[in-house]
This record gives C-alpha cells, structure tokens and sequence, in this order.
C-alpha cells in the first residue's frame, strides 16, 4: 500500500513484553551475553508493580515453612498449585536477597534488622515493606539496573499487537519473537530466540480496578489466539480495602483480616443490605506514628482528596485488584508453546489458586521470572553445544572453511573490493526458498566470523528445526564487504547440509509412518573432503551413522570375500587380526552366504539388494544370532516397502549423494552507516 511505514525488523536473544518487576527481574538473571529487549506498552512507569503498597511476603525460617504454605493454600480455596506454592516459598528468602543486593531499601529497626509485618490471612508477620510503596521501590530499583545493563534495550510506548511464531521439528509452531506498534505509528517486528510475556494483568477491563486502564489483559488474547493453553480466567480478586470496615452506622461488620474474597463479598453484600455505594474504612485504632510512616503516602494522598485518616474514616468500595487465572505455564513458567515464556500477573502458575494471599504476588513474580530465565539459560546452551565435538570443530571445520574460502576468492574478491572499497556497516536476511529442515548453521556462521570475528550473526532457528517457505532464518550484521564476500561459501555449507536432513527426515518420516523401527543410516558414499559435514546433517535430519571411515569398522564386501577364499574364512581371519572391540559386518548377495556368516560368527548381517521375499526368509535363518541390515539402491520412493520386514538398520547412500540442496538466500540488504 502506498504511504505505508515499512516494518522495522530487530533481532534479539530474548524479548520481554512487559516493564514491571517480573519483566524487569527476568531481564536481569539473563547472562550479560545475552541481548535484551524490553518493551513497554506506555511509558516504563505505567505497571502495576508500582502501585504494590503491602509489601512482599517471605518464609522467614524453615519452622515458617507449614504455616505460610497453609495460609497460601487456605486463602486460595485449596485449589493452588501444591508444586509451585512449594516453589515459591523455597525461593523466596533468596528472592529477596537478590533484591536487597541490588539496592531495594526494605524498612529496619535501629539495630538494623529487617522489619516484618502481617497482613490479613496470614498466619504470621512474614511481610517486608518499604513504607507503603514497596512495588514502586522494588520496580524503580530493578529498572534503574536495567538501564545500566548494556545488554538490555527498553522500548517505550510499543505495544505487543501479535506473536511471530513458526513450525519447527514435530510440526509444532514455535515463538519466535512479536509484532509490535509504537505510539508514532512505526511497526516493528522483534524476531528472538525466546519470547517472555509479562503484560501484567486484566484491570483496565473493569469499571473499578485497582490497575492501570492500560492493562487490558493482551498476553492472554493474543496468547489464547495462538493455541497456547490459557485457565482459570475467571478467578479475579477483588480487593475491599481492608483494616476496620464500618457500615454507614459506624458499625464493624466483619473481620477484616479474613483473606480478600471473603471481606470483599462482606462489603458488598453490607452495601447492598444498606443501600450504599461505599462503606467506610476507619484507622481509628491504628497508632499516628504507625500512619506517619507505614502509611504515609497513603495518608497524603487522602489529606490532597479532603480526608485526614488520623481523625475520620474515608468512603471505600471494592474494585478489581488481582488475576490469579491467566496463561499456563510450567514450573519454569514456559508456556504450551515451545520459546514462549509467561511470567507475573499474565501467567498463572498455580500459586494463588481462586483467591491470592495477600503479598504473595511481588514474591510469585520474582521467583518464577528468575525460573524462566533459568530455564533459557539451560537451553540456549544445550543449543549452542555443537553437533560434533569441540576438537572437530576447531580443526576441521576452520580447516576446511579456510580452504574453501581460498578456493572462491585466492587473489580476494573483485567485484566487492572495487564497489565498496571501504568499511561499512550493513544488516542482511537469511530467507529460506522452499520447505525442508535447517542443518549446518554452525558452520554458517563460522565462515562469518573467520572473515571478520566482529561480525554478528543472529539465528531465528536451530539445526533440526522444520522451515518453511519464506521463513526468515537469521540475520547478519556486519561490515557489507564481509557479508557479500562470505555469501556464497556460507550458503554452499548450509544449503547442502539442509539438504542432506530435509532428504533424510523425509525417509525417517516414511519409516515411522510405515511403523518400522529400524534405524536409517547413511553410507560411505559422501563428497570428498565433506564427509564430517555430510554426516553431521544425517544426524540432524534424524538419521545415524554407518561407518565413518575404513578405520571404525570391519566390512566384509563381495571382493574381500573372494580374495579370502569365502564367507567363513574372511570371517576367521578378520577375528583373528582385528581387536575383539572391532565389530564384524558381512554383505551377503544370497541366503547360502547368510547362513555361513551367521555360523562363521558375524556381528552384523547385511543384505544387499535382495528380493523381499529374499530379505524376509534371510532374517528368519538368522534368528536374532546377529544384527540384520538392509543396503542396495535404498531411497524415499522405495524405502516404505522394505519397512515391514523388521531389520534393525537400513542404509542409504541416497541420503549424501542424491539429497540435493535445500534453496536459501541473503536478501534485503541495508547499508547501515
């Protein structure tokens, strides 16, 4: 459409929709290593967790631990979580000192200890408080280490409009980052290897809340508009503003540290029997020096509306406060989908069931944000492990990419040098052209780095994952002469590499389809120079490996036999010269050679290109006395037919050497400065 903004696209370890603490706190357990973006609907202020006044709730000794977990469980109506209450209060004293460490100021005595306070349907004083702002001390605290941390980019005013997500492996859809507008109207689409949602919660729904009207619930919807599993939506919690509640007559009516849902419903019904919009909360009883401090920015904010609560009570009225529904997430606070993340009020782990306890949910957000930026610690390093081992790599493939960029460009690159014979910085995509399964993005972005360590590659996926086409698979930033030099011989690995999985999950798919067992394995039959590379995509696309060189193994092939004099004889002298750790694997044409390599003592029967019928009496003579496979012309048109039999292996050489390439492209290149 003509006059359109363009879609501004950035690329990021981990996004964060959400400023408030859980946000915050998340942002900060990540690695320093890892980037960060943080996005805020409004302004970086405008979150619930600023307006938390109780306090945040602790196990303040293991003798704690029974009855704070009770509390929890008596106020939610028994339907809480028991593994994440569990969670929670184990956590929570080293929550807490991770907040202290970063500055939080929690209220002390003289002496200099911490100061506790209770609250209603808590069984003991198990509250630390900052006055009566402890949400807007602990918030204010977390951001200003966010600021400071270079690794984190904050983004006010842009609003989450929708998730990106893709199919990855076992054809499920996969976050990969989210569609956001900011308030000037500019789109932009953050792509992340993993996607935490803390949009906090539902208020801005309601008539009266205690929330900001801007929180109006959009993890949820957008969340639930993807498939991924949301509950108990309508537990909300309403919050009757609690200490001594007085009818219109001045009377107490109820106990007011009975749990919230419980004096809400006193109110409301008092209210209705009197024919009142409101009833009155009184601090009658509450000490003046107690008020000056613990309630201070409490008491000024009435003293500006016309009410000193050192002297008379002020009109309250019950208001949505709470969300203890909401998307479901695991003990680590990952979502139904794979890569999305839901922390604070947006998720609901269990913790609250019907009715939170009061000064429960700054705790819940701290301790299951930090378990989710755990759990993407553990992860992102499970995926960077490479596929091969660390010797192999450094070697090898530095090796053969050295070589290989020699090969394209001995006396440099012409055609770039003589365009842009200057350094500039540039961004460019990783498009994939057809459907197929991604291999070899670590040595795609090894042959970037070798050229220039400083440049920067971000993959949107990992070796295995399904594609699709016009998937966007990573970005590279870097100096544009690098980007165009390095194209060709990065693209040639990952394009044959992807190739070789997209061809062997096709037939790992067909085998599983038909019911079989047997495990696909490739062959000898690879590229000169390429077959570390050939057999690392095999494994990839969920295939093994045969033999890797003429050293792992002992194949006996037709020319073998005939040189040795037989079946039997091949066998013995094989046993007699190799190490008793060297497996023995015979290739036989018919069932006479099947029936002498089982009695001569072979480990592995391999039936090459023999008829069905063949195959099938084949595995009877040998009866389970040794491992049977299955070789001869194998590919995807014909593997279906042979998975019935119930042989242990089939190989293919079709896998390296008929696979073909999966397309890609680096397109919409943009020069940066």
């Amino acid at each position: 459409m003509r006059g359109e903004r363009p879609v501004k696209k950035l690329q990021c370890d981990v996004v964060v929709v959400g400023c408030g603490i859980s946000g915050l706190y998340a942002a900060l357990k990540l690695p320093r290593s890892c980037q960060v973006i943080l996005i805020a609907k409004g302004d970086i202020e405008t979150c619930d967790s600023m307006l938390a006044q109780g306090g945040i709730a602790v196990m303040r000794d293991e003798d704690d631990y029974e009855s704070y977990f009770e509390d929890t469980l008596r106020a939610g109506h028994y339907e809480n979580r028991r593994e994440s209450v569990d969670i929670m209060i184990r956590n929570s004293r080293s929550c807490i000192n991770d907040l202290i460490s970063y500055g939080v100021r929690f209220d002390r005595d003289p002496r200099g200890d911490l100061l506790y306070t209770r609250e209603g349907a808590h069984s003991h004083a198990r509250i630390l408080y900052h006055e009566d702002i402890t949400g807007r001390e602990i918030t204010e605290t977390l951001l200003l280490q966010c600021r400071a941390a270079h690794n984190v980019s904050i983004y006010e005013n842009t609003e989450m409009v929708d998730l990106l997500d893709e199919v990855g492996a076992d054809e499920k859809r996969v976050c990969t980052g989210v569609s956001c507008l900011q308030r000037n109207g500019e789109k932009l689409e953050i792509f992340s290897r993993f996607t935490i949602l803390a949009t906090g919660g539902i208020g801005g729904s309601f008539e009266r809340s205690t929330n900001y009207p801007i929180l109006t619930g959009d993890g949820c919807r957008i969340a639930a508009a993807h498939g991924v599993l949301v509950e108990q939506m309508d537990y909300i919690q309403i919050h009757p503003t609690t200490l001594y509640l007085l009818n219109s007559k001045f009377e107490r009516f109820t106990d007011e540290l009975q749990p919230r849902d419980v004096v809400a419903k006193a109110i409301l019904a008092e209210m209705e029997r009197e024919g009142t919009e409101y009833v009155w909360l009184s601090f009658e009883n509450v000490m003046p020096q107690i008020i000056h401090t613990h309630f201070k920015h409490i008491y000024e904010y009435c003293l500006s509306r016309g009410y000193d609560i050192t002297k008379e009570p002020i009109p309250v009225v019950p208001a949505q406060h709470y969300f203890m529904g909401g998307i479901h997430v695991d003990s680590n606070s990952e979502t139904t989908m794979p890569r999305l993340f839901a922390v604070g009020e947006t998720s609901c782990t269990g913790v609250h069931g019907r009715n939170r306890l009061a000064s429960n949910s700054l705790l819940e957000c701290l301790v299951f944000a930090r378990r989710a930026a755990e759990k993407i610690i553990a992860d992102h390093t499970r995926e960077q492990r490479p596929r091969v081992d660390p010797s192999t790599l450094s070697v090898v493939m530095d090796r053969h990419i050295r070589a290989s960029l020699e090969e394209d460009m001995p006396a440099g690159d012409i055609s770039t040098d003589s365009v842009i014979p200057d350094r500039r910085q540039a961004r460019v995509e990783l498009l994939c052209k057809e459907d197929g399964v991604i291999a070899g993005m670590a040595i795609f972005v090894r042959t970037f780095k070798i050229l220039d360590p400083t440049t920067v590659v971000t993959p949107l996926v990992s070796d295995g994952d399904r594609i699709r086409k016009g998937q966007m698979l990573a970005s590279i930033e870097g100096d544009v002469r690098t980007l165009l030099s390095g194209e060709r011989t990065a693209l040639n690995y990952l394009q044959h590499m992807s190739g070789v999985a997209t061809y062997t999950r096709m037939m790992v798919d067909i085998l599983k389809e038909a019911g079989s067992s047997a495990r696909l394995v490739d062959t000898r039959k690879t590229t000169p120079g390429m077959r570390i590379f050939d057999k690392m995509a095999v494994r990839i696309g969920g295939g093994g490996n045969h033999r890797h060189n003429l050293s792992d193994a002992v194949l006996l092939k037709d020319n073998h036999i005939e040189a040795a004099g037989g079946v039997s004889a091949a066998v013995m002298a094989a046993k007699h010269r190799c190490s008793f750790m060297a497996k023995i694997e015979v290739e036989c044409e018919d069932l006479n050679m099947v029936r002498e390599a089982v009695e001569a003592g072979a480990d592995v029967i391999m039936l090459d290109n023999m008829s069905h019928a063949q195959m099938k009496e084949a595995i009877s003579i040998v009866g389970g006395r040794a491992l049977t496979e299955i070789s001869g012309n194998v590919t995807r048109e014909n593997v279906e037919y042979i998975a019935d039999l119930g042989v242990d292996f089939i190989s293919s050489g079709a896998l390296t050497h008929s696979c073909g390439i999966l397309d890609m492209s680096m397109k919409n290149l943009q020069v940066l400065g």
